[in-house]
């Protein structure tokens, strides 16, 4: 019981559930020491593919996008074809949350877009 309350703090503190715990106990018993050991797994890069219908489609893309640990690919067909007006105000939005994390998104075409973190670096020489 009090190991899950220490589990629980330390995954908020560490904003992760990827931990491990090796605990020892101590001679005298008074105290268990959790040592958290992180996985290497959290460092990895996510590379996701979204189809954006309509913009509560979004949400995902923007949550990841906070995350900072992916890199997203999406096809706008769907929405360019339907409706220009949410196509600009999807791309603003996803824009705008881009500038406050550090990242950037960049049109590969008129269908796909590229969202991608700060530590990444796309070459747009052969987009231009």
């Amino acid at each position: 019981m009090v190991f899950e309350g220490i589990k629980n703090i330390t995954e908020k503190i560490m904003g992760t559930k990827r931990v491990s715990y090796e605990e020892e106990m101590n001679t005298d018993g008074d105290y268990v020491e959790v040592v958290p050991n992180k996985n290497n797994s959290s460092s990895k890069v996510l590379i996701k593919y979204f189809i954006i219908n309509d913009f509560s489609d979004i949400k995902p893309i923007l949550d990841l996008v906070r995350d900072g640990r992916s890199v997203i690919f999406a096809n706008i067909k769907q929405l360019r074809s339907k409706d220009i007006t949410e196509l600009k105000r999807m791309l603003s939005k996803i824009k705008k949350t881009c500038e406050a994390v550090g990242g950037d998104i960049i049109g590969l075409d008129e269908n796909f877009i590229l969202i991608y973190p700060e530590y990444a670096e796309v070459s747009k020489e052969d987009f231009e």
